[in-house]
């Protein structure tokens, strides 16, 4: 393309891009994506997500008390993993103990690095190690939703509404989730409008990354374990995890972007506590 036809059609797009409010909203919200490094941040949180996951798989596959929830989650994945038995109570108690400062560890790193996600994403200073309190209270909020996801499925069960129900509440779940996340990662430095929003539209996503997740993953995760072993669980796994924080990553950045804009809506969000 001619140097001189490029730029003109790049000045025209420009200009149709942002003659009215919504298309220059949209415009906004779209590069916003793109410049957050939206891969790096999803892998990054991925992969933080996943140091945290795979202690609490250990722990509930050989602690008797958390086999329930071990259980819950074979079901959810669609992964049969071999049981473990431990030969002493002191071992068990030995594991215990260092299961618990792993998870503890691990998933105060995932904590931090969705602090992190945010501070650079709305330009706002997180939580330090003062405030680390609001870390392992970010931990407690995800594995609080772990619970009530579980809590959902029964909902299955209900006769002729059982799905929407189920649904319905893993929505309700995730909206109250990702609502607390950021105020207590940014210490309530952002408007309740913008947590409340980032929480709604995170919600959306999850919610249909479970519906999918609902239809798909076990049977996905059952063929990568038969034809890869371990390795083709750990690579379903990531790749879900993945998908799961950029729709964390995407609706932060969009709620950022609109909360930036000078339209009704962007002063809406950003001017009440």
């Amino acid at each position: 393309m001619p140097p001189k036809l490029y730029s003109d059609t790049r000045d025209r797009l420009t200009v149709w891009a942002r003659r009215t409010p919504s298309r220059r909203l949209a415009t906004d919200a779209t590069i916003g994506v793109f410049e957050v490094g939206l891969v790096d941040s999803a892998m990054t949180l991925a992969a933080q997500a996943f140091t945290s996951l795979l202690p609490v798989m250990i722990a509930a596959s050989t602690l008797e008390k958390l086999k329930p929830l071990a259980d819950a989650a074979k079901d959810d994945l669609g992964v049969q993993l071999p049981d473990t038995v431990l030969t002493s109570t002191s071992t068990a108690a030995a594991f215990g103990i260092v299961g618990l400062l792993m998870l503890l560890i691990s998933s105060t790193s995932y904590a931090r690095a969705l602090g992190r996600m945010y501070g650079r994403i709305w330009s706002v200073p997180t939580a330090t190690l003062r405030q680390a309190w609001r870390w392992f209270a970010v931990v407690c909020v995800v594995a609080a939703s772990v619970v009530g996801a579980a809590l959902c499925r029964e909902l299955n069960g209900v006769p002729g509404v059982g799905r929407i129900l189920e649904f319905t509440a893993v929505y309700v779940v995730w909206a109250l989730v990702w609502t607390a996340v950021p105020m207590l990662l940014t210490a309530n430095r952002m408007t309740t409008r913008m947590c409340v929003g980032s929480g709604l539209l995170t919600a959306t996503g999850l919610t249909g990354l479970h519906v999918a997740g609902t239809l798909f993953l076990p049977r996905m995760t059952k063929t990568s374990q038969d034809e890869f072993g371990l390795l083709g669980v750990m690579f379903t796994v990531i790749g879900w995890l993945f998908i799961f924080s950029a729709i964390v990553v995407v609706a932060s950045s969009i709620v950022g972007s609109v909360a930036k804009d000078s339209g009704p809506l962007g002063i809406w969000l950003r001017t009440s506590r």
